[in-house]
């Protein structure tokens, strides 16, 4: 059957068998075969030529001609395709009660759904640092005025190119962008650059002996916060993304009570060098 592939394909796609496939098309080539002879023609095994002719015969694509040897005969094309079509076709309809049904039922539960609130949708709880570190990302790229930061160490990301970029634009736009960080930050030449670039970029900062957690909250709505699970010998934490205005609020204050007490970073590192700008 070279160069019929196509053809069993197409059949195939129209639900037929590979094996019934291959005999269909044998049957068309000729008025009739014996069940050995198509085998032969189509490739089919001969163990299996009975079954897949019975299969053919049950959706009404072959003929059954009778005799002392009985022999097959395939339906015409046209007949054939169309009793194909007409299975898929009812199926489809079938497929389609069913959804139009289901939408029914469905609908009523989701519109009730919509009216159900979460009384802790608001809070997300992280984990894991990698998401927490998307989060933060997030955080800052969503600020539009303001982009408060207690930067506790060890810090989350060594670079933090978002922040960056959100310290020149809220800078250029009259916002405002603070971070209070640690004392013991300045023993490392790298961090101390680090937030040079910041403070270059407009970002103003200033040292604390120790900051209690990190926290970032942007816009005075969105806080994110991590804070060290309360367990012996364990440096882990647990994260909250929380988007709750009268909590950011509430933080703020906290934040400018930490901010009222820190040093200015400029004047602090000044004999070091020159802020980046």
């Amino acid at each position: 059957m070279t160069g019929l592939t196509p053809l069993v394909d197409a059949l195939i796609g129209l639900g037929l068998t590979q094996y019934a496939a291959r005999a269909y098309l044998a049957l068309v080539t000729r008025e009739r075969y014996t069940a050995a002879e198509l085998a032969r023609a189509s490739g089919v095994p001969r163990q299996r030529i009975y079954d897949v002719l019975n299969s053919l015969s049950e959706r009404g694509l072959v003929r059954v001609r009778p005799g002392p040897v009985v022999r097959y005969a395939a339906v015409d094309p046209e007949a054939a395709v169309n009793r194909m079509m007409a299975v898929h076709r009812s199926a489809y309809e079938r497929r389609e009660r069913t959804g139009a049904e289901l939408v029914d039922q469905l609908t009523p539960l989701w519109t009730r759904g919509r009216a159900e609130d979460d009384p802790l949708d608001y809070v997300e709880v992280i984990r894991d640092r990698e998401l927490l570190a998307e989060r933060f990302a997030e955080l800052q790229a969503g600020a539009r005025h303001q982009l408060l930061t207690l930067a506790k160490l060890p810090y989350l990301v060594a670079e933090n190119p978002t922040g960056l970029e959100v310290a020149r634009r809220l800078s250029r736009a009259g916002g405002d962008v603070r971070c209070v960080y640690e004392h013991a930050m300045l023993g490392d030449p790298a961090k101390v650059a680090h937030v040079r670039g910041f403070v270059g970029a407009g970002e103003r900062a200033r040292l604390v002996p120790e900051v209690p957690m990190r926290l970032c909250i942007a816009d005075g709505a969105r806080v994110l916060m991590s804070m060290r699970d309360p367990r012996a010998d364990e440096a882990s934490s647990t994260s909250l993304l929380i988007e709750h205005p009268a909590l950011a609020q509430l933080l703020i204050q906290a934040y400018e009570t930490i901010w009222a007490g820190g040093v200015d970073f400029v004047t602090a590192t000044a004999g070091a060098g020159a802020p980046a700008g």
